[in-house]
């Protein structure tokens, strides 16, 4: 897989950045109850690793896409076999035995 690396990377990232929103989170509500005067800073920190969070989830959920296409495609990126989409296949009770619209 092309993007294991940069999906792994961003996994741990990930978890990195959660810990610091968790630690923040439970900062915000110790300082509303001890030093209301500093929970604007508190909660301007959590917001921005709330952004972080976001950034890294669209960046990972655009590495694993990318991943999951170049291992569904062939080399001209289609992800169907010759002949998927034009063959021909007979069906119970389809009344055409099979036949093409051209012999019917």
């Amino acid at each position: 897989m092309k993007n294991a690396c940069a999906i792994s990377s961003l996994a741990r990232q990930l978890g990195k950045v959660s810990e610091k929103l968790d630690s923040l989170a439970m900062g915000v509500q110790d300082v509303e109850q001890n030093a209301p005067d500093l929970t604007d800073v508190y909660q301007g920190l959590l917001l921005d690793e709330i952004e972080h969070v976001q950034i890294l989830t669209l960046e990972l959920t655009k590495a694993v896409v990318a991943a999951a296409e170049e291992t569904n495609a062939d080399e001209g990126g289609s992800v169907f076999a010759a002949g998927d989409l034009t063959a021909e296949k007979a069906g119970d009770g389809d009344g055409d035995n099979g036949q093409s619209e051209e012999k019917k």
